[in-house]
């Protein structure tokens, strides 16, 4: 018997399922995992369904980012490691948030 979350959960788009916070919780890293469980038992109730639109949309974003990223690697590839111009590094700013 497949689990909740299904495909999905195992990152296969295709999958058109109800989110459920088990199927969230499967599609992120194990330290993005104990941060969304720690948000979901401390969440009011009422606050709930905006706190699962705001982890679908993250999973979303990166799923996104991540299909693009062959292609990114292949242009840094061929240009020297530099990014595709439509890109911005923010490699420093986040080296300054995390020393701020």
């Amino acid at each position: 018997m497949p689990r909740e979350g299904g495909d999905h959960a195992r990152g296969d788009e295709s999958w058109r399922g109800e989110w459920t916070p088990d199927a969230i919780a499967h599609a992120l890293t194990p330290g993005q995992r104990m941060e969304f469980m720690r948000q979901l038992n401390l969440t009011p109730f009422s606050e709930l369904e905006a706190l699962g639109a705001r982890w679908r949309k993250l999973i979303e974003d990166l799923r996104a980012g991540a299909a693009k990223a062959p292609e990114v690697l292949d242009y840094q590839r061929q240009h020297g490691g530099a990014l595709p111009p439509e890109y911005t590094d923010v490699t420093e700013l986040i080296s300054e948030r995390r020393v701020a």
